[in-house]
């Protein structure tokens, strides 16, 4: 399987804490079967002062670590990047990661962007040659229940990505992330998502769920969706090819 939404670098976000930290969630995910993973920190200055130099001088420690350590393991560049006014300048001179150093860009927005506002960021984002892959779609309360728009999304030139989390049936009582699986089964159904991703980021509350994910689809939607959506369209993308 191939991982494009991940939080593996250590002291430089939410995700792991020391490069111990790291190397056991590489390894728990590299043990679901995962053999290529792309690393996407956070950039978002709110949250995360890192700069880009300590987050790239950390995930090299990472990347030779975990390849030496797992056999057959690919670790890739990348990023997160939360959509503000900012970015776009940062995305034109290239001072933040696209995915490996392709066209495609892993974009996050605040749970509560309004739609008007998804929509004139993703088509000033086509303006630069990037193509955004828009993490984690079934977080932003502006898609609910629209088909249409994720639609509109996906036709303007833009891919989604769904958490493998997200993928797991809910829990009978004090589920939170209730919301976030109805959301993706949706989608899901209405045959709106191009990948499923980890963003894993620590074995205990965020892990990365990506067997069990792959299993569930594969029992509901067939061997050859779950490929395309675990393996086949990463695969492409990361070769910077348009499915």
């Amino acid at each position: 399987m191939i991982d494009i939404h991940s939080h593996i670098v250590f002291d430089v976000d939410d995700g792991p804490s020391t490069i111990e930290e790291s190397l056991a969630l590489i390894g728990e995910s590299y043990r679901q079967g995962v053999r290529t993973i792309v690393s996407t920190s956070h950039r978002r200055r709110d949250l995360f002062k890192t700069p880009e130099e300590k987050i790239w001088e950390n995930f090299k420690q990472v990347k030779e670590a975990a390849e030496a350590k797992f056999e057959g393991l690919e670790i890739l560049y990348g990023g997160e990047l939360y959509y503000n006014n900012a970015l776009l300048e940062k995305l034109e001179n290239h001072q933040v990661p696209r995915m490996n150093d392709t066209q495609f860009a892993l974009i996050e927005f605040s749970m509560t962007t309004p739609w008007k506002e998804i929509h004139e960021a993703v088509n000033k984002i086509l303006m630069l040659g990037v193509t955004p892959i828009i993490a984690h779609i079934e977080r932003y309360d502006a898609l609910e229940n629209h088909e249409e728009r994720v639609r509109e999304l996906i036709n303007m030139g833009c891919y989604t990505q769904i958490n493998s989390a997200h993928i797991l049936k809910a829990k009978l009582f004090g589920d939170k992330y209730r919301k976030f699986k109805k959301r993706a089964r949706y989608f899901l159904e209405k045959n709106v998502v191009h990948i499923v991703a980890s963003d894993m980021h620590n074995l205990d509350a965020r892990p990365p769920y990506m067997d069990q994910a792959r299993d569930i689809i594969t029992r509901d939607f067939g061997d050859r969706r779950a490929f395309d959506l675990f393996e086949g369209n990463a695969k492409t993308l990361l070769e910077n090819k348009d499915l």
